[in-house]
């Protein structure tokens, strides 16, 4: 043990000081300098407040923290003093028992430990940063560095998530009039921190102002915490005092990143009144026109849209924010921000196309977790679902309204249509050309390559002009700055306010035909067969017409009523439906729901009309019952309280073995209650009961049953389960099923046909050895009938081998004798049990290349061939 000496003590001390310590702190300090360097700061996002708190400092300073940890290490290690001095003679000062009672006499131990503590925080290592702090804590009591302690161990606290115990520090040291004054701003700027990781921005800028009122805070940090404050009073709505900390980071020379996000950021909390705008315009489009900014553009076009909105120019800020979206190259978060600031703008207009593509694009490029994030996915989802129903009636009413023409008039229609896609696309080529020529320079001048790629995609690839509703909306919103943006009311009523031309650019992108099918060939758009294929000119094609339209119209209904709260629109949609097909089934809930809706928007007359309409029209209907009935929704539940007594009393005789009256009484059920949900489960009880009483191949038949006509229902999942169980444990009732099965879909043998050689290997084997084998023998014994193998894959374990082709039956039953007569050349030491041959029909064959299970077409063969012959 070193003895503790004035002499020791003096050479420790000056030991740990100018050699070890020194280097250590050295090190720290240039880990502060790469920290600074290396941080990516996200400046859509409040600041961290500390450099820590980004996983990529710690990885980049890891290596200078390392030594750091090594040196202070050492110092602990080789000269860190515990002995007790000798105890003077005679009485001594309470200044003598202070020092007697010391944990440690190196000044620089408690130094190493805080630099070790802080050096892991750098790296990351919380919690070893957290033993470390808290050893400073017990070790030196009454050191002042405990100060400073506690306010790292709060700091690591926060860090690792125990921000009550992070709390409890921080109010301790609140109370602490002894805080050394050199601590105060690590004690602020730790407040700060706390308050910023809760959300709570007020008292978090109340504490970083005080922060920034003390000594010792370096220029970089001095940076930080500005921008952050600018940062923190934006978020609380304290725009005035934003704009003025943005300004003043501008001011202390901050990296260019930092100063060009604060500029754009300025743009942000202008308020019209309280600033003048001239010059924040100036100098943004001043930054347009820097290179350096290239990878920038997005935000400063944002930035200037911002203050036309708070302008009141309201189409300049949207032309603004489209630039915004289309120039935006790295910044997905920019990209999906600006999207969602105009799928906000036009659906308060409301224009649900275009609202629908730009949230559709804000939900694709911001992450999971922007605030929010699940309603404007539910949200976007909603408007998609809505521009598919508008896509559909607006396609389903344009084409009946061309199929209604005389035919020259219909032609001359669909010839003006043709010329109306040949000007468009040249002008949209000569757009894209300039728009291309735009990003090559752009993405060069950021990457030093050329990013193109092809155009006229919009009415390429065989789509119909009918289907092009994003070619108006939010595809190329460059394009549109370049050759104009067409007129777009939220008007589906099209008869009253569009022509047939308008219409039809706005629609979707399916090129199915009217039957249902999908259309074979690919044809010109610029040719009338490639509009004509889908004009419903039959009755039967204008039924399906008939469908899709009243669909689309119901749905739309539906979606403006419930999940855009757009009542108007939700009556157009429900009028619309009722006056265009009166006799649709949807009538009672259409006039149920427009009397719901009438009320809603303060029309008791309208609603008084429906309501009327509802009872006359449709009297027995639920929605008439309802409406009339105040105890109709009480007497549905006693109704169905009356199925579910007697499925309980069923279950109780199920209980009681009383398996008889069970399946009496579950029959008895399917004709009281033939529509109700409770009915897969008295079917399953049925099976269960019929299975204890006639065995399984009973119970398999009712379970099958059931799972056809319930197969997502609970008890429909359950009764798979079951017979996948008897499959496994009574291998006999898997075959009859696959026996029965075989005889429906495969058809009878016929002789005279065309017949193929199977030979089933099991996987187990080898079958390349064996299709080596066979076709030696092939060889050697049949090669003037120039037979061919070919190999395929089963679902139930087995590669097979295909010999072909074989004129007739006979003939490849007298070639299957032979394999068995030469098994031990061909299969040589491969086990009967894991082989099979069999023949085949040519149609037959087709069918199991479909199924790909080789087991029930095997128990077919053994049946309509082997049986035979023998």
């Amino acid at each position: 043990m070193e003895k503790n000496t004035s002499l020791s003590r003096n050479f420790h001390n000056l030991t740990s000081h100018y050699n070890v310590y020194f280097n250590g702190y050295e090190s720290y300090s240039q880990g502060i300098e790469n920290a600074n360097r290396s941080i990516r700061n996200d400046y859509n996002r409040i600041l961290d407040m500390f450099l820590y708190e980004d996983e990529a400092v710690n990885s980049a300073v890891s290596s200078d923290m390392k030594r750091a940890i090594d040196k202070a290490t050492k110092v602990i290690t080789f000269h860190s003093i515990t002995a007790k001095p000798k105890v003077k003679e005679g009485n001594q000062s309470a200044k003598d028992k202070e020092f007697y009672n010391k944990n440690e006499y190196n000044k620089w131990v408690d130094d190493s430990y805080m630099l070790m503590g802080k050096a892991y925080m750098y790296q990351g290592e919380f919690f070893l940063a957290t033993e470390t702090f808290k050893h400073v804590l017990v070790t030196f009591p009454k050191e002042d560095i405990r100060y400073l302690a506690m306010i790292w161990l709060s700091r690591a606290y926060i860090m690792i998530g125990e921000e009550r115990e992070a709390e409890r520090i921080l109010t301790t040291l609140a109370d602490e009039d002894a805080l050394p004054k050199e601590y105060l701003h690590d004690y602020y700027s730790t407040r700060s921190q706390f308050y910023l990781k809760s959300e709570e921005y007020y008292p978090a800028a109340d504490q970083l102002e005080l922060a920034m009122e003390q000594k010792g805070i370096s220029k970089e940090e001095k940076i930080r915490y500005t921008y952050i404050l600018a940062q923190l009073y934006e978020a609380s709505g304290q725009n005035s005092l934003a704009l003025e900390k943005y300004k003043r980071v501008t001011r202390y020379s901050p990296p260019y990143e930092m100063a060009f996000n604060a500029r754009v950021s300025m743009a942000e909390v202008f308020e019209t009144g309280k600033s003048n705008s001239d010059d924040l315009k100036k100098l943004l489009r001043k930054m347009l026109k820097d290179s350096k900014n290239l990878e920038y553009l997005d935000q400063i076009y944002f930035a200037l849209g911002n203050i036309a909105m708070e302008e009141g120019e309201r189409e300049v800020a949207i032309e603004y924010y489209q630039l915004s979206v289309s120039t935006s190259v790295r910044n997905q978060y920019q990209k999906g921000y600006s999207s969602l600031t105009l799928a906000e703008i036009f659906y308060e207009d409301p224009d649900y196309i275009l609202s629908s593509a730009y949230y559709d694009s804000a939900v694709s490029f911001l992450d999971g977790d922007y605030p929010g994030y699940a309603g404007l996915a539910s949200l976007s989802a909603s408007l998609g679902n809505l521009v598919y129903n508008i896509s559909t009636y607006e396609l389903e009413d344009s084409v009946q309204i061309l199929a209604a023409l005389p035919e020259e008039q219909r032609l001359a229609v669909i010839d003006g249509i043709i010329e109306e896609v040949k000007k468009e696309e040249e002008e949209a080529r000569l757009a894209e050309q300039q728009a291309m020529q735009d990003m090559a320079f752009n993405q060069s001048m950021l990457y030093g390559q050329n990013q193109t790629q092809g155009g006229q995609e919009a009415q390429q690839g065989g789509q119909w002009y009918f289907y092009n509703l994003n070619a108006k909306s939010f595809g190329q919103p460059e394009f549109r700055m370049k050759w104009g943006d067409r007129e777009l009311e939220d008007n589906w009523r099209r008869k009253s306010k569009r022509t047939l031309i308008q219409i039809t650019q706005e629609e979707g992108s399916e090129a199915d035909t009217l039957d249902g099918g999908s259309a074979t060939q690919v044809l010109d758009n610029k040719t009338r067969e490639f509009y004509l294929v889908d004009i419903p000119l039959s009755d039967s094609a204008m039924k399906i017409s008939d469908v899709r339209l009243e669909d689309a119209l119901f749905n739309m209904g539906v979606i403006y009523k419930d999940q855009l709260l757009d009542y108007e629109e939700a009556i157009k949609a429900f009028k619309e439906l009722i006056s265009r097909y009166p006799e649709t089934e949807r009538g009672p809930s259409a006039h149920y729901y427009l009397y719901e809706l009438s009320n809603s928007i303060q029309n008791p007359t309208e609603a008084q009309y429906y309501a009327s309409q509802l009872s006359v029209l449709y009297p027995e209907s639920h929605f008439a019952m309802l409406l009339n009935n105040p105890n109709y929704l009480q007497e549905l539940q006693e109704e169905e309280m009356k199925v579910v007594r007697y499925y309980e009393g069923l279950y109780t005789l199920y209980q009681q073995q009383s398996f008889n009256e069970v399946i009496v009484g579950a029959d008895r059920a399917f004709i009281l209650y033939a529509d109700d949900p409770l009915i897969p489960k008295f079917q399953y009880l049925r099976a269960m009961a019929l299975g204890t009483l006639d065995g399984n191949e009973a119970m398999k038949v009712a379970l099958d049953t059931l799972i056809a006509q319930h197969p997502s229902s609970e008890e429909g999942l359950q009764a798979q389960e079951i017979i996948d169980y008897m499959f496994m444990e009574f291998p006999e009732i898997k075959e009859a099923d696959q026996a029965a099965e075989a005889e429906i879909i495969y058809a009878a043998p016929d002789s005279t046909q065309e017949h193929y050689f199977l030979l089933a290997i099991h996987v187990s084997q080898n079958v390349n050895q064996v299709s080596f084998d066979l076709l030696n023998h092939n060889l050697d014994h049949f090669n003037q009938y120039d037979l061919s193998i070919d190999q395929m894959e089963m679902l139930d374990s087995y590669n097979t081998l295909v010999v072909k082709l074989f004129n007739n039956a006979e003939g490849a039953s007298r070639y299957l004798r032979d394999i068995e007569e030469n098994r031990d050349t061909v299969l040589q030491e491969i086990p009967p049990s894991l082989y099979r041959m069999m023949i085949i029909s040519e149609a037959n064959f087709v069918t199991l290349t479909e199924r790909k299970e080789l087991t029930p077409y095997y128990l077919f063969y053994l049946k309509h061939y082997l049986k035979q012959e023998e």
